[in-house]
């Protein structure tokens, strides 16, 4: 005998939406808590406030760069 409940489909999704920004969240301190981490993000920050940095449209397009 199986039992089942409904779920309002509105809840799911702010059930998942949650979950997700905790897992950015997670992910983001696991980075920041990770020395070279840390390092990569002043890195990249430095690049950005200096205009080192390439905006691409597809995907065809980072495949040239990393070539």
């Amino acid at each position: 005998m199986s039992e089942s409940i409904a779920i309002p489909t509105t809840l799911l999704k702010d059930l998942y939406m949650g979950l997700a920004k905790v897992e950015e969240v997670l992910a983001t301190l696991e980075e920041l808590m990770d020395k070279k981490g840390l390092e990569r993000t002043r890195k990249a920050e430095e690049e950005y406030r200096k205009g080192e940095y390439t905006t691409v449209k597809s995907s065809s397009e980072i495949k040239k760069l990393t070539k």
